[in-house]
């Protein structure tokens, strides 16, 4: 069983290259995004609420509705469908109309998850155009939170087994994402920066064994052999790279599909149908996967005014490191000097220079570049020069 994820969905064009991904790759589950017009429109309805312009607000769904309907001629073309979708869009352009009328945080996020449904519909009657027994599905009920913001996965799999079961018959389920319950049972939202997370929990819930994740991955340099042991990465690989700072995914993904050996497959969001890469408990051993690029690191040196002895002087830094939460790429020390790659912004560094002054020296050099290597090193040199 496969999971899709993707990203960014801005126009027409990109509907369609997503609907070819999903006919060709052929998911259990695809999580899309809200499209990107609309995600535009209901912050102009927050903004038109904050100022009290309620003809401002109406305006805009209407112009939801007519963007909907558009892209329904336009990609919906049997008869039968397109007039069920444009039935539900004015189903739901009725509701909205009528919860604009209330300035209300919880009417806020029941507008966003009727408009994140009405974005999954559109997929939903596209695939069905295509032949597929599509069906959205419901994850404002499904998906439950706890105190903590976090899935509760043991409680939400029992009634996603009975989901199941009830609807065999069913090709493809579409999900909106991020949507959830919180524990009051109110409509709610986990956080859309964390969104790998939300797919990697349906990939969990639904048992699959592979997942293929749409992430910006811009500072990625994959192997250009297309040969998939050139750029595979194992569960540790991944996390050892996360917790050095690069922006890869969310350590819990990693963590999670890991427990449930779930294989990971990244593709830009650009390219969706080159693997940059493929990440699983499977070592494909000597190679060089991948180069990653990490900007905007600062090199800093401190050096010891010998006031502490060397086992005290590391633990002070240390200290002071971990107090900031200043995230470290590398270190390298010695008995007089201790020198490390971080990122932290120059308030920051200020703070830490003013609290080490009495115990270290510390210089620094910003704005530089860091190299994460993947693979082998007594291949990096001859692999770099070939590609």
């Amino acid at each position: 069983m496969k999971v899709c994820k993707f990203e960014k969905i801005k126009d027409e064009d990109e509907m369609k290259q997503v609907i070819s991904c999903i006919q060709k790759e052929h998911p259990y589950v695809a999580v899309v995004p809200i499209l990107t017009q609309l995600q535009e429109w209901l912050q102009a309805i927050s903004i038109s609420w904050f100022h009290e312009e309620d003809e401002a607000s109406h305006a805009t769904v209407n112009a939801i509705e007519a963007y909907c309907c558009t892209l329904a001629n336009h990609l919906i073309t049997d008869s039968h469908l397109n007039q069920e979708i444009k039935n539900q869009i004015l189903e739901c352009i009725k509701k909205i109309h009528i919860l604009v009328e209330d300035k209300d945080l919880l009417i806020d996020k029941m507008i966003k998850a009727e408009v994140y449904g009405l974005s999954s519909d559109l997929f939903t009657y596209c695939l069905r155009q295509q032949g597929l027994r599509a069906q959205t599905l419901d994850t404002g009920k499904l998906i439950q939170i706890n105190l903590e913001r976090k899935p509760d996965i043991p409680y939400i799999q029992e009634s996603i087994q009975q989901y199941i079961d009830e609807n065999r018959n069913v090709d493809i389920f579409i999900a909106p994402l991020s949507i959830c319950r919180n524990v009051y049972g109110e409509i709610d939202f986990m956080s859309e920066q964390r969104n790998d997370y939300y797919a990697t929990v349906l990939a969990t819930l639904f048992k699959a064994d592979e997942m293929l994740l749409s992430t910006p991955i811009n500072h990625i340099y994959a192997n250009r052999n297309c040969l998939r042991e050139q750029h595979s990465l194992t569960y540790i690989e991944a996390e050892q790279l996360i917790n050095s700072g690069v922006h890869l995914l969310y350590a819990d993904c990693i963590t999670l599909a890991a427990r449930s050996n779930i294989v990971i497959r990244l593709t830009d969001t650009h390219d969706l149908s080159t693997e940059r890469l493929y990440i699983s408990s499977h070592d494909t051993g000597n190679s060089v996967k991948a180069i990653l690029s990490q900007d905007s690191a600062t090199f800093v040196r401190f050096t010891s005014l010998n006031v502490l002895p060397g086992y005290l002087f590391m633990g002070k830094i240390l200290e002071v490191i971990n107090k900031y939460q200043i995230n470290v790429i590398s270190m390298a020390s010695s008995n007089v000097s201790i020198s490390m790659m971080l990122t932290a912004s120059r308030d920051t560094l200020r703070i830490i220079e003013r609290e080490l002054h009495k115990y270290a020296e510390m210089v620094m050099d910003e704005n530089m570049s860091v190299i994460h290597i993947i693979g082998s090193h007594y291949l990096c040199t001859a692999q770099i020069k070939t590609n």
